[in-house]
This record gives structure tokens, C-alpha cells and sequence, in this order.
């Protein structure tokens, strides 16, 4: 009697043996390639016609396929007849290849569906960075997943996998032998009449996988036979032939064995030369190319092909400004700067000093002036009595303008409702959205949301409301020297503006060259010996992407700088915080009010100005709120969009928090407070969470607010960018007279100097001067392959820009078309505009030409600006 333990140790045996054996290892291995490709296929569908698809398609995967057979020939059974050494170098090739492909096939897809894109190799450094580890790891479990899911096809699918890419196999491996005996033949017979036939050869081709009778060979249908799992074939054949005689057809099981290998390897060879035929006959074409790309390739396509795509742009309606600015730049002698102080440069001013090179508004051909228009009628003789003593800059994480706030049957709420029963909200969810954002209400003094205000609450705080304001970078590192200095971010991938020359100064060094100016002794100049103090809070860490450094870099000083790490040190002032962290990078932002209070107390206790910029956290994804807040499921599916709105009240109650603040420290009445967006999301568009590589409209359009209780409170429906604060700021300064006489005569000099239009004052759409529109350019996540541009005439116009190759060029209308999906896409320029001109006709297509060549200028521009690639210092 066998012992009770035989049956377990025997199944455990039979499955470890279909985990540890070749066919496996080659499934896992065309299971990881193939997805991929599906992966890779449809990233970039939308930039394909369906004629193309449907001609093209199979030629896509020739490059997968090529080397899938490949392996498959290197794990065949040839391999025992070659010698130790050739073993081991086939063997060491072998699982090399294996390994390589099944980790990028796994980490392709998996990137794919944690962030709704493809994945960018060149971009993984990033990821090596120790503050980048738990964005890393949030891909952690659904890498385990798709790892086990792999695994578990494999074992099924091993066996149908393995003998049916054998058959492909054995016809490519009877090609190679045929070509050899051929050229043998032809070149060894010139010499010897006759010639001694190697017997191994011999018994190498009687006993090849091509030979249609049984064998013990692992290629083909054969490779079946002692699988364990499927039934041997000749019992197959069997079954086959008693339904042929019952059909008076009279067929031995071995003759209708030999006939289905017939047809198998017919089917196989039409298929391996119908794939050469379509990779061979494939017009060249850049998105055909690309999506033909193996995954084990892409990396090093990835790398090649980052080089600049506009230096070639070409010409097809001839609209624009062509190449007429090609040696036109914004870069001269620096502006005279006559209040500069003697002695060291105060940062952000080293260019005067050192005689460089610096921006000029005066020889920008892009720049738009429109300083010598009025104020906004609604800010005419309401701004003498305004007092500014202190300004900040509240930046909303991840925030949507259509969120601050949100409203009643629009996009967010729809897409809510259509995830119940009968597509209506339930009236929880209902409630919940309609008390969500209350303070956004306050700020923005929009109460046309469609819910229900008590009488008497719909009283803004007072301040311009701009409806249509896009951001200049979707990165937050990008969008934060955009909003503070000015000026368009680097065209780079993440954070390297730090290492680079920020061209502009930026607002904390503007406010510290105010502080080195002559002090005033007129006890009527305002502010006459106020000095400027900079602070910027966050509770999320500055180690990701070298973010300290470039808060540095703006000019923000060490010691009035706090982030988590400082708030969880020993050294932190109100005492260390125990807070968990609420996503990758941080937490929930209380433990910051007692800091912002001694900011203000400070400014009072020592004639202080105060200049604070702040970021929240609890927005960022993955939209977790603090354990003490209650989580209110809004949808029946879409979860991510459900803690994204949950977290947007989170944000809306803080934002609250610091206002009662300013009123408790009694300087509400004197500070001016920017509320804007780093960037939005596109959770409502497309479903997707991340901002990488994605150029959505709901990833640009962010709120934006000039918040003072002694403003007015109205909209500003104009299309604006947030390069456009600084000067906005400035502007503000002068007109309400919140400068000394000797600041008042600095602010004079540099606002004028810098590329945006004051938002005080009305939009000019089109230069005077060149009768080219005023053009906005936003850099996409991560910063070097895509624009996102907007032209102020026609902003319902949406065009993006690849800025390198193997990135799709793309158009839509966002009134005919909000959520943007069924946008023109394509890869090749003249394509694209042909797509363009026979959906929205030429006009839109001229267009879409005139802003590539302003792009083409501008990515150049921006360059030499910042001193970077073949222009750095």
C-alpha cells in the first residue's frame, strides 16, 4: 500500500516539473512579449487611420514574432547535439534573452495600466532616486498581479504555446538547413567531385522536428505528447478518423495525423511569409515603424529617437512665420538697471553684473504688450485704496478648475451619476457634492453652481476670477518656477531648470533686491523700512527631483523653508510630527498653521512684509484622506475619481483654515493671496490619474484667483497662463501703491520686462508688431517630448506638440469635443494636417502650421534662455 504522503508529494512534483521546464519558460516568455506589443499598439492607436490598421497590423508584430522563434529554436533539441562550450554560450544566450524580455514585457504593461500610458524608458532614472522609491512601489501590487497572472497562462498554455510556435520553428529551421545544403552544394562541389556525407547530419535530418512521422522531438504537435496535461496526439487522430469513416471516408488514425501536420505547416509557412511580405511592402512611415518596435527594443528606440523632431519641421501650406525667425532671439544686452545695488549681485540679477546676456521683452518677437491698456472697467478707481502689505501663493495640488468649484450636471457630476442606477445620484453623494467646496465658492465668488446657498451667504471674499487659465508646466516642478518667476519652464524631462539658468528673477529675488534699495526716511512713503521676508510651507518632502534645490534656486532661504523631513525632525519648532504619510510624498497640511501664524506674528513684530508660498499635499494621488476625516463614496465603479473629489473637500476646508488665520492675525484686509492649480487631472476625461505624458485638457485648465476682501469680486473670461502672476503681481503693487518710492522705481523697470500681460488690464490676442496671436505654450509631464498650445484667439483650439520623435501630434476642438476623445492624431507632420484639413477643414489646418513653427521658434528659444544642451554654460 502506498503511504498517505505519495499522492501530495507526487502532485506537487507534476506541477513543479510544468513550472521548471523549457516549454514554460518560452509561454512566460511570448505571453510578456506579446502583451507588451498589445500594450504598445494600443498606446498609439488613436494616431492610426483604420485603413492603416487594417493593412498594417500584422506587420506590427514581425519583430516579436522573429524573435520568439528565435528562442524557440534555441531551446529545440539540436542544441544537445553541440558541443560543452557552444551548450553554454547557447544556454547562457538563451535565459539572457528570456530574462531581459520577460522584465520588460512585465514592467511595460504594468506601467500601462497603473498610469494609463506607456512607458517611457529614458525616463527611468528617475526612479533610482531614493525619494522616488514609494511612487515606485505604488506599482507594486499590480506588478504581482500581472506576474501571477502570467504565471498562471503559462502553466495552462504551455503546452498549445510551445508545440505551435514549433511548427513556425520547424519551417524556419527547414529554410536555413535548405539554404545550406544549397550553398554547400554550390561551393563545395567546385572543388571535390564527390564528398563523404558527415553522419551525424544524416542522423540529424532523419530525426528533424520537419519530418512528418512520430518522433520524440519537442517541436510541433509532437511536443504534446507527454505533456501530462493534453491527450496524446495519435488518440486525437483516432477520434479524428472513426468521424471520417462514419462519413465513408476511409483514413487510418497515422494518415490523418500526417495530413493535419500538412496543413499545420502549409498554415505556417503562409503565415511567416504573409508577415514578410506586409513588414517588406509597409509604407515608411514613422508611427508604422514605431509600433512595429519589439519591447526588448524600445529602450534603445527610446534613447535614439530623443533628439529634437521641430529642427525639421516641414513646410506644407507655407503659413506663418516659417523659418524668418530662425536668427531672431529675445537674448541682448540686459535692460538698464539703474537701482541695482553696488557691491555683490543680489541672486537672481547676476547677469547685469557679469555683463551677460539677458531676456529682453523689447527683441521677443513672441512678447505682447499690453501695459499701456487701461485697468479691467471693473477695477477703474478701485484700486488707490487697496492695501497689500503681504502677498501668498496657494498652490491646490492635482486641482481641476471645474473642482474649485465644483458644480452641479457638470463633467465630474455626469460621470458620477453614470456609475448609478438610472444614472441619478444618490442623495448622500448628492449632499456631499453640494457642501464639497463652500470656501471655493467664497474665493472665487462663484455661487453659479446649481445647488442650493442660504440668503446671505453668496458674498465673495472679493478678488479676479480667471475662467480660463491653463498652467505652464503639468509637472509640479515645472509649474512652480513658471507661476514664481515668470517664465516658461525648461524643456526637459523633470527637474533639471535647477541645475540650469533660471532667466528671469524670480519673485524672492525680486522682493530681496527691494530689501538691499536705499532706505526711505518719509514716514508718509509706504512701507518705507519694511523689509520683504520669503517662506515656502509644504508637509511633503523636498527630496523628490531635487526639489529643495530648486526652491533654493528661487530663491526661498534655508531657514525659512519646512517641509516633512523638518517637521519630523527633532528640530522642529511646535515639536516633531507623527503623522503617517498620507501619500508618496507627505501629509495632511494642519501641522503647518502654527508656522504660517509665526510668519505673520514676525511680520508684526519687526515691520515685516510677508511673502508666502505654499503647496498642499492631500490632493496629490493617490487622494488618501488623514484618518480622522470621513470618506464618502460618490461613485459605483469609479474610485479613484470618488477620493479625488473627497480629497478636493479636504483641500476646500484647509484652504478655509488659512483664511481665518489671516483674519485671526488681523492682516486678511492686507494680503493679496493667489489661489492657482499646479496642474489638474484627467480622472474625469479619460480616466486617468497621472499627469505623465498625458496632455488633456483637464491636466492644463486650472483655477486661478487674484483673492483680496477689498477687490471686487468678478470673472475674467479671457484665456490666460500662469506665467502671467509675476507681472500680475508687480502690476498689483504699483496700481493699489503698496511700494516705497525706491521699490516703486524697481518694479517700474522689471515688469515691463517679463512675457506675460498683466491680468489686471485687457488681453491683446495678436502682436501689432509681427500679427502673430498670443500664443500659450504648456510643458507636459515630464517636460521634454510634448507641448500643449493654446492661441488666445481661438482658445477652444487645442494643438500638441511632440518635441521629439515617436511622439503623436495631436488636435481637437474642446467645444465639439470636452472630454477630447476623438482627437486628430498622428505622427508624421504632413499626415497629421491632412487628417486635420479633412475633419476641420484647411483653415484649422493652417493654424495648426503657423503654431508649429512658433513652437519650432520657441523650443529653441527656450534653449538658449535657459542656458541648456548646446547652449549651456
Amino acid at each position: 500500500m502506498l503511504p498517505s504522503s505519495f499522492f501530495p508529494q507526487r502532485l506537487a512534483s507534476s506541477v513543479c516539473s510544468r513550472l521548471a521546464n523549457r516549454r514554460f519558460a518560452f509561454t512566460l516568455t511570448a505571453l510578456a512579449v506579446l502583451v507588451a506589443k498589445f500594450v504598445h499598439i494600443h498606446s498609439h492607436l488613436s494616431a492610426l487611420s483604420t485603413q492603416q490598421l487594417l493593412l498594417w497590423t500584422y506587420s506590427f508584430f514581425a519583430q516579436d514574432l522573429g524573435l520568439l522563434i528565435f528562442i524557440r529554436l534555441l531551446l529545440d533539441h539540436w542544441v544537445a547535439q553541440a558541443s560543452k562550450g557552444s551548450r553554454f554560450a547557447i544556454a547562457t544566450l538563451t535565459n539572457t534573452l528570456i530574462a531581459y524580455n520577460v522584465f520588460l514585457g512585465l514592467v511595460a504593461t504594468t506601467f500601462y495600466v497603473v498610469s494609463g500610458s506607456e512607458i517611457r524608458w529614458r525616463n527611468v532614472a528617475v526612479a533610482s532616486d531614493a525619494s522616488s522609491r514609494a511612487l515606485v512601489l505604488t506599482g507594486t501590487v499590480t506588478f504581482v498581479i500581472i506576474i501571477g497572472l502570467n504565471l498562471g497562462c503559462s502553466w495552462l498554455l504551455q503546452d498549445a504555446c510551445y508545440g505551435l510556435f514549433g511548427f513556425f520553428a520547424d519551417v524556419v529551421n527547414a529554410c536555413f538547413c535548405f539554404v545550406a545544403r544549397l550553398l554547400a552544394r554550390i561551393f563545395c562541389c567546385r572543388s571535390r567531385a564527390y564528398a563523404r556525407i558527415p553522419q551525424q547530419d544524416v542522423e540529424y535530418y532523419r530525426r528533424s522536428s520537419f519530418d512528418l512521422s512520430d518522433s520524440d522531438s519537442e517541436s510541433g504537435l509532437s511536443s504534446s505528447v507527454n505533456s501530462g496535461i493534453l491527450s496524446p496526439p495519435h488518440a486525437f487522430f483516432r477520434l479524428l478518423s472513426g468521424w471520417l469513416e462514419r462519413a465513408n471516408i476511409r483514413a487510418s488514425p497515422t494518415a490523418v495525423q500526417f495530413v493535419c501536420k500538412v496543413i499545420v505547416y502549409i498554415l505556417a509557412s503562409i503565415l511567416l511569409v504573409g508577415l514578410i511580405v506586409t513588414s517588406i511592402l509597409r509604407p515608411v512611415d514613422g508611427s508604422l515603424t514605431f509600433l512595429s518596435w519589439t519591447t526588448g527594443l524600445l529602450p534603445f528606440i527610446d534613447f535614439s529617437s530623443s533628439s529634437p523632431t521641430l529642427e525639421k519641421l516641414q513646410t506644407h501650406y507655407g503659413t506663418g512665420i516659417q523659418h524668418k525667425w530662425d536668427n531672431i532671439s529675445a537674448l541682448a544686452e540686459p535692460i538698464p538697471l539703474t537701482w541695482l545695488p553696488k557691491g555683490d549681485p543680489p541672486v537672481g540679477f547676476e547677469d547685469w553684473y557679469k555683463h551677460l546676456d539677458h531676456y529682453s521683452a523689447a527683441a521677443d518677437p513672441m512678447k505682447i504688450d499690453n501695459l499701456d491698456q487701461p485697468l479691467l472697467p471693473e477695477l477703474k478707481n478701485k484700486l488707490k485704496d487697496i492695501n497689500i502689505r503681504h502677498v501668498i501663493v496657494f498652490f491646490l495640488e492635482s486641482t481641476r478648475n471645474d473642482v474649485f468649484p465644483i458644480k452641479k450636471d457638470g463633467l465630474i457630476w455626469n460621470r458620477l451619476a453614470d456609475t448609478w442606477p438610472d444614472k441619478k445620484l444618490p442623495k448622500h453623494v448628492q449632499d456631499k457634492l453640494a457642501t464639497l467646496t463652500p470656501t471655493a465658492n467664497f474665493i472665487t465668488g462663484d455661487f453659479d453652481d446649481g445647488f442650493d446657498h442660504p440668503k446671505g451667504s453668496q458674498k465673495g471674499r472679493g478678488g479676479l476670477h480667471f475662467t480660463k487659465a491653463v498652467t505652464a508646466g503639468t509637472y509640479t516642478l515645472k509649474s512652480l518656477p513658471a507661476t514664481l518667476c515668470g517664465i516658461p519652464p525648461l524643456i526637459a524631462d523633470f527637474n533639471l531648470d535647477y541645475q540650469h539658468h533660471i532667466y528671469q528673477p524670480c519673485l524672492p529675488h525680486i522682493f530681496e533686491a527691494m530689501n538691499r534699495l536705499e532706505q526711505s526716511d518719509d514716514t508718509k512713503d509706504p512701507y518705507a523700512k519694511s523689509k520683504w521676508q520669503s517662506y515656502f510651507y509644504q508637509t511633503a518632502t523636498l527630496q523628490f527631483n531635487q526639489f529643495d534645490k530648486l526652491m533654493a534656486k528661487i530663491g526661498f532661504p534655508k531657514e525659512n523653508t519646512i517641509d516633512s523631513e523638518y517637521l519630523r525632525s527633532k528640530a522642529a519648532t511646535h515639536g516633531r510630527v507623527p503623522n503617517p504619510n498620507t501619500n508618496y510624498f507627505g501629509f495632511e497640511e494642519e501641522p503647518l498653521m502654527d508656522y504660517i501664524r509665526d510668519a505673520f506674528k514676525s511680520a508684526k513684530d519687526n515691520d515685516e512684509r510677508v511673502f508666502l508660498s505654499h503647496i498642499t499635499s492631500t490632493t496629490h494621488h493617490p487622494f488618501v484622506l488623514p484618518d480622522e476625516t470621513k470618506y464618502v463614496p460618490l461613485s459605483n465603479g469609479l474610485d479613484e475619481l470618488s477620493h479625488y473629489i473627497n480629497a478636493q473637500g479636504y483641500d476646500d476646508q484647509w484652504a478655509q483654515k488659512v483664511l481665518d488665520l489671516l483674519e485671526e492675525q488681523g492682516v486678511a484686509n492686507e494680503t493679496l493671496v493667489v489661489f492657482t492649480g499646479d496642474h489638474g487631472t484627467s480622472l474625469a476625461e479619460n480616466d486617468i490619474a497621472s499627469a505623465y505624458y498625458d496632455p488633456n485638457v483637464g491636466v492644463d485648465h486650472v483655477p486661478l484667483v487674484l483673492s483680496h476682501p477689498q477687490l471686487p469680486a468678478f470673472s475674467v473670461n479671457d484665456a490666460v497662463s500662469s506665467v502671467q502672476v509675476l507681472p500680475t503681481l508687480l502690476d498689483l503693487l504699483l496700481e493699489t501703491g503698496s511700494l516705497n518710492k525706491q521699490s516703486r522705481k524697481a518694479i517700474q523697470d522689471l515688469v515691463a520686462n517679463y512675457e506675460g500681460q498683466s491680468m489686471i488690464r485687457p488681453q491683446k490676442t495678436i502682436s501689432k508688431k509681427t500679427g502673430q496671436g498670443n500664443w500659450q505654450i504648456t510643458i507636459v509631464n515630464p517636460g521634454r517630448a510634448l507641448l500643449s498650445v493654446r492661441d488666445a484667439r481661438y482658445p477652444d483650439r487645442h494643438l500638441v506638440v511632440p518635441v521629439i520623435n515617436n511622439v503623436e501630434w495631436r488636435f481637437t476642438n474642446i467645444t465639439e469635443d470636452p472630454r477630447e476623445q476623438h482627437s486628430v492624431q498622428g505622427f508624421n507632420f504632413p499626415t497629421f494636417l491632412e487628417s486635420v484639413e479633412e475633419r476641420h477643414g484647411v483653415e484649422v489646418a493652417k493654424w495648426i502650421e503657423e503654431g508649429a513653427f512658433i513652437v519650432r521658434f520657441f523650443v529653441e528659444e527656450n534653449n538658449k534662455r535657459w542656458r541648456y544642451g548646446p547652449y549651456a554654460v
